[in-house]
């Protein structure tokens, strides 16, 4: 105690997220700011891919022009599919720059523009209080699935004067990646730093036969590298990730759903 050490410091890959408004595309790097890509069609109403993402924010202009407290920087943007929020998460909070890992903010309903709450919108926020960071998130049929480094919530709409509810599904949980979840057949599978899980309307841990080998032989300064991704066709559940040596994408395992 006391005495100081050496230490290695790891910058992570610069993941996107992308969310689709209508026919517009949200977009944010993460801990950047949020991009809107609007498409641009000729006099024939020809879909014509000349155009880039413009920054959304107050000092931008026509459709790309926002109120004064939309966010300046986020972990990872998505939009609700039925109740059309535009949902920032890790944010920086009203009134400041300073980016919130924790922070969950929305916009108000049909708008990418309104964030400043008010009896008039239902923009709004609300502090996660298990973990460090948000990690990921996860639309699925009833809720969005947000992960912290500690715990997995549910978030879902309740309409004014709350307008999104957050409820702690389990904690002393991990997941390894933002992009290490795949949802099939209504349930949720991800892959944590040493173990994987399922939710179904509870967390459940996946058996598996090889966890001791892949977790081994898995490369975790590159664990932002993981993804997943479901063959429905084949009831199976891909994740992919770099094995130990490798700096790129050269592993997988497969998970059968149906005959676990």
């Amino acid at each position: 105690w006391g005495q100081s050490v050496s230490t290695t410091q790891y910058n992570q890959i610069r993941l996107w997220s992308e969310a689709n408004f209508g026919e517009y595309l949200l977009i944010n790097p993460a801990n950047g700011a949020i991009y809107l890509w609007i498409p641009n069609y000729d006099s024939n109403g020809t879909l014509v891919i000349n155009n880039r993402a413009v920054l959304l924010s107050p000092t931008s202009s026509g459709a790309y022009q926002t109120d004064a407290d939309c966010p300046t920087v986020a972990s990872l943007v998505t939009v609700s599919d039925a109740s059309r929020f535009v949902i920032a998460f890790g944010a920086n909070d009203i009134g400041s720059t300073q980016q919130d890992p924790m922070l969950v903010r929305w916009s108000d309903q049909e708008s990418y523009t309104t964030w400043t709450p008010s009896i008039t919108n239902q923009a709004g926020s609300y502090r996660l209080s298990s973990g460090s960071f948000i990690v990921a998130a996860q639309q699925t049929r009833q809720e969005i699935l947000v992960w912290t480094d500690g715990a997995l919530y549910s978030m879902q709409y309740l309409g004014p004067p709350y307008v999104c509810g957050f409820n702690i599904l389990s904690d002393n949980i991990s997941i390894i990646s933002p992009n290490a979840v795949a949802t099939a057949n209504n349930i949720t599978y991800w892959m944590g730093a040493d173990k994987f899980f399922m939710y179904s309307g509870r967390v459940e841990t996946l058996p598996c036969s090889v966890r001791q080998f892949i977790f081994q032989n898995l490369n975790k300064d590159q664990a932002y590298q993981v993804f997943a991704a479901s063959n429905e066709q084949c009831s199976e559940v891909w994740w992919f990730y770099c094995s130990t040596g490798s700096t790129t994408v050269d592993s997988y395992v497969v998970y059968n759903y149906l005959d676990r």
